[in-house]
C-alpha cells in the first residue's frame, strides 16, 4: 500500500489516493505504470477529459485487454487539505503506442462517463416549466445523461416549453442555457462539469462570488532565495509562469459583438419587424462584472451596425401566447460571453485539490519597471492586470508526484477606468 502524507511539506505535493483501470471486471491499480496524468476541466467544456502516460511492462493491451471499455478511477488529495479529487472516467482512446523490447508506451485517452451516455442517447420529449427543472430532468434520466453526480443549479426566472428534436442530452442542455433568464434577467448560462460536480449557472452568478484565493505574479517566487523563506501558503500563491497568447484584439471582438449590435426581429404572428440594440458602455451597469470598470474607455470607436442580426419568433408555438423575451436580450448575452473571453491569459501554480473552474481569485502583477523613490512605499502594480479574476480552465498534471496547475484566468472589467 502506498504511503501516504498527512501532512502538507512542500507545494505541490499530492496523493494519488486511487488510479485503478476497471476492465470487464478486473480491478487493476495502474499508478506505478503511470508516467503523467493531465486533466482538463473548462466552463466553456460539458464534461472532463484527460490522459494517462503508461509506462507499461506487463501488457496490459493484451491481458486486460484494453479496448476502449474500460473505466478509470481516480482520487487525488493535497495533504492538510479536505477537499479531494473523486471522479470516474470513461477510457475511449488509446494513442502513441511504441515498444522498445518488452516494454510499450502509450496513452490512454479518457472523459465523463456522462459525455458517453450522451453521445450514446437522443433526446425526443416535450417539455414546460422552468428551464432549470429541465435540465435538471435531462440530467438524472437513466435514458439520457444518468448521472449520479451532483447538479448546482441557478434559478431560472423563465419557462421555456419546447420539444427536443432528438439531440444528444448534452446538445439540448447547450440549447436550453441560450434560453435561461437568471433570476436578474441577465442570460449568460453555461452548463459544465468542474472537478467536484456539474453546474447549470450562470457567469453573471460566479463572478459576483468572493474571490477565494490570491495569487502574485513577481521577482520572488518558490525557487528564489527569497521565496524558500515563504510559508506554504505564500509559496502556493507563487505564479511560477505566465503567458499571454491575446490580450486584446479589436477588431474581433467588434465583429463578434462584444461591443454592441443590433438585431431586427420578425414577428411571425403579427408580421411586425421590432429593432433591438446593445451598447457596451452603456449598458455595462446593468449586469455583474469581476471588477467595476469597462474594459474600453468611452471614447472608444464603436458602431452597433457593426455586429447585425436578424431573427424570427413565434409567441404562439405552443398554441397559447408565452412571448420569448430571449430575443430581447440576444444581444446582451452575445456581448456578455463575448466579454469574458476578451482579457484573458494562463498561470502556472502550484496544483491544489481545492481549486476548481467557476471559482474567483485575485490576481496581482507589479509594474514591468524599474520602481522609482516615489513608489518605494506603495504597491506598485499594474493598475489594470491587477484586480479579480474568474478562473476558466485548469490543466491539472501530476508528474513524478507533484501536483501543477495550469490556469486560464478572465477579467470582463478593469479595477480602474481608463482615464483619456
Amino acid at each position: 500500500m502506498a504511503d501516504y502524507k498527512s501532512t502538507l511539506t512542500v507545494p505541490g505535493e499530492v496523493n494519488v489516493l486511487r488510479l485503478e483501470i476497471e476492465a470487464r471486471g478486473k480491478l487493476l491499480d495502474v499508478s506505478a505504470l503511470v508516467a503523467d496524468l493531465t486533466i482538463y476541466e473548462d466552463i466553456f467544456s460539458n464534461t472532463m477529459s484527460g490522459y494517462i502516460v503508461m509506462v507499461d511492462a506487463l501488457d496490459l493491451i493484451n491481458t486486460l485487454p484494453l479496448v476502449g471499455e474500460e473505466l478509470l478511477y481516480v482520487e487525488l488529495e493535497t495533504p492538510s487539505l479536505k477537499s479531494k479529487i473523486k471522479k470516474t472516467f470513461y477510457i475511449y482512446k488509446l494513442s502513441s503506442l511504441a515498444h522498445k523490447k518488452r516494454m510499450a508506451g502509450y496513452i490512454l485517452h479518457f472523459c465523463s462517463v456522462e459525455l458517453i451516455n450522451s453521445v450514446n442517447s437522443k433526446v425526443a420529449k416535450a417539455y414546460k416549466g422552468k428551464i432549470t427543472s429541465t435540465v435538471q430532468s435531462i440530467f438524472a434520466d437513466e435514458n439520457f445523461l444518468a448521472s449520479k453526480q451532483t447538479l448546482v443549479s441557478d434559478a431560472t426566472s423563465n419557462d421555456y416549453p419546447f420539444v427536443a428534436p432528438f439531440w444528444t442530452p448534452l446538445q439540448t442542455i447547450n440549447w436550453l442555457t441560450t434560453k435561461s433568464l437568471n433570476s436578474r434577467g441577465v442570460s449568460n448560462f453555461l452548463f459544465f462539469e468542474n472537478n467536484k460536480e456539474f453546474e447549470f449557472i450562470s457567469i453573471d452568478t460566479l463572478i459576483s462570488n468572493q474571490p477565494i484565493r490570491d495569487y502574485v505574479y513577481a521577482d520572488v517566487g518558490s525557487d528564489t532565495t527569497l521565496g524558500h523563506g515563504a510559508s506554504l501558503d505564500q509559496k502556493y500563491s507563487f505564479v511560477e509562469q505566465i503567458e499571454m497568447q491575446n490580450t486584446f484584439d479589436y477588431i474581433r471582438d467588434l465583429s463578434a459583438g462584444m461591443y454592441g449590435g443590433v438585431v431586427y426581429t420578425y414577428d411571425m404572428t403579427t408580421k411586425n419587424i421590432k429593432r433591438t440594440s446593445y451598447d457596451y458602455i452603456g449598458d455595462f451597469g446593468k449586469t455583474n462584472h469581476s471588477n467595476e470598470k469597462p474594459l474600453k474607455s468611452s471614447s472608444l470607436i464603436k458602431k452597433k451596425i457593426a455586429s447585425l442580426h436578424f431573427l424570427a419568433k413565434n409567441d404562439y408555438l405552443t398554441g397559447a401566447y408565452k412571448s420569448q423575451k430571449i430575443h430581447d436580450i440576444f444581444l446582451q448575452r452575445n456581448s456578455l460571453l463575448e466579454q469574458i473571453r476578451a482579457f484573458k491569459f494562463n498561470i502556472k501554480v502550484f496544483g491544489r485539490t481545492d481549486m476548481q473552474v467557476g471559482q474567483m481569485i485575485t490576481y496581482t502583477m507589479p509594474k514591468n519597471t524599474e520602481i522609482v523613490k516615489k513608489e518605494i512605499n506603495t504597491d506598485a502594480n499594474m493598475e489594470y492586470f491587477t484586480g479579480k479574476y474568474l478562473v476558466t480552465a485548469i490543466r491539472h498534471q501530476i508528474i513524478n508526484g507533484k501536483h501543477m496547475m495550469d490556469m486560464e484566468i478572465v477579467s470582463d472589467s478593469f479595477a480602474k477606468e481608463i482615464t483619456l
